[in-house]
């Protein structure tokens, strides 16, 4: 074949590791397909130096549909962005934050809202179940139906719960669509038995508990709004979750989450001892996040980005050396990246207040901003959502508006959090910081799994 190949280029979107091993393997990850190649150091010279007819043809083929390398003409930032508002323009999914209750048992030192002992009544319940009914009437391409039960905390309005979820249920049924919920909670009231209610009865699926480091440093900042500690009570109801026979054919997944700041950072490494003393990573899954603002300056307890993906890394291997597989790398791309991008989904608040993001209800610092409101729900009938913010965000990315528009990482990320690009905060995530680290890190777990594998064998990312 003549050396004319370069109708081919090397696509923007991609990562590549060090050369690894003692065959000089690299791995090549397309953040466009989200799927990686493993490469020999001597063929990937070859791309880099534009030799494409040199490469065997299955090599070039496998980068091609990986979209290592992309048509010479195409625009790829252009695609990556008409591909973002396709899968907009052909979403499929309702999803319908609630908040049940304005209240919380915690008072943790970050938290931006502001809480009081209020529960959605009844004209506010009514009012959701009719915009719902709404919804799902004008949007006949939905095949499912999501709700997220938020707060406060979720669990402080169960009586709520018990009561629409009967209803929204049935709304599924009348419209045909499946049904299903998540949850995120503190895990205070997250007894067994109420856990396998919310699954079996609320189908409640997904569920997000956090506990924000080792025991000492947990309690010093998710205490109980009367000074208790909270650590210990979330745990036992943790391991009796795990516990119960129930749970392994149940199908629900609980996330453990641990935010993470200049404070608690080394305390989550304990942390992380306990929960496999305990054997819970074996049936949960485990992540951490960067504490941010909410409304308030949280954020400046924070870790650099670059200290936080550097701590990162640290974490995931030491998971790795404990026998578990941390999701290192993304394997689905992120063209819907938030619920404020979905054209109908909005939370609605125990005040009957609707916003278009599930961080701005009960947050004083944002109780004049109008930017983030939907309307609110009336009697008889709600008040219908005025042009959504960040409808355009797409088009905002496109136009540079936002440094996403240069961004490697952009077809797996999607922007991160519009609300905070808005407020002059880089929300970006840890994996642009420190993608190559993983990359050696899935290495690693490859070589261990199989011993480094052959030339352009495609890689589990």
């Amino acid at each position: 074949m003549s050396t004319q190949t370069p109708s081919l280029k090397i696509s923007r979107y991609l990562a590549v590791s060090p050369a690894v091993g003692r065959r000089a393997f690299r791995m090549v990850y397309s953040t466009r397909s989200a799927r990686a190649l493993l490469v020999s150091d001597a063929d990937w010279s070859d791309v880099q130096q534009g030799h494409l007819s040199q490469l065997p043809a299955a090599l070039r083929q496998a980068m091609t549909e990986h979209k290592i390398l992309v048509p010479a003409e195409e625009d790829e930032r252009s695609q990556v962005i008409a591909y973002n508002k396709a899968a907009i323009a052909a979403d499929d999914l309702l999803y319908l934050a609630i908040a049940p209750s304005a209240n919380c048992q915690l008072g943790c030192d970050y938290c931006g809202q502001q809480h009081e002992n209020r529960r959605m009544d009844d004209s506010i319940m009514r009012g959701v179940l009719q915009r719902a009914q709404e919804k799902l009437k004008r949007r006949a391409c939905t095949r499912h139906f999501q709700i997220g039960w938020f707060g406060g905390e979720p669990l402080l309005g169960m009586a709520n719960i018990r009561i629409m979820t009967p209803q929204l249920q049935e709304l599924a049924r009348q419209h045909q669509l499946s049904y299903s919920a998540q949850m995120a909670t503190n895990g205070v009231a997250l007894t067994p038995r109420l856990f396998f209610e919310l699954v079996q009865q609320h189908q409640v699926m997904a569920f997000d508990i956090t506990l924000d480091g080792a025991q000492a440093d947990h309690d010093r900042r998710r205490v109980t709004k009367d000074g208790r500690p909270s650590f210990k009570r979330i745990l036992n109801n943790l391991k009796g979750i795990a516990a119960d026979p129930r749970f392994a054919d149940c199908g629900a997944r609980i996330s453990i989450r641990c935010n993470v700041d200049s404070r608690n950072h080394e305390g989550t490494l304990a942390l992380l001892d306990t929960l496999i003393a305990h054997d819970l990573l074996r049936h949960f899954q485990f992540y951490t996040a960067p504490v941010h603002s909410w409304g308030n300056d949280a954020h400046l307890t924070s870790l650099s980005q670059q200290q936080y993906a550097d701590f990162e890394v640290d974490l995931l291997a030491r998971l790795m050396n404990a026998g578990h597989a941390p999701r290192l790398l993304p394997k689905t791309l992120t063209p819907i990246v938030c619920m404020s991008l979905r054209p109908d989904a909005e939370l609605t608040d125990p005040y009957g207040e609707t916003f278009n993001c599930t961080e701005i209800s009960q947050v004083p610092a944002y109780k004049e901003v109008r930017f983030y409101r939907l309307g609110e729900l009336g009697q008889p009938a709600p008040v219908p959502p005025r042009e959504r913010p960040f409808g355009d965000w797409n088009d905002r990315i496109l136009a540079g508006d936002v440094p996403c528009h240069n961004c490697r990482i952009l077809p797996i990320c999607g922007g991160q959090c519009p609300k905070k690009w808005l407020e002059g905060i880089s929300p970006c995530p840890s994996i642009k910081h420190n993608i190559e680290s993983r990359m050696t890190l899935e290495m690693v777990r490859l070589n261990r799994q199989n011993g480094l594998i052959h030339s352009h064998e495609t890689a589990e990312a």
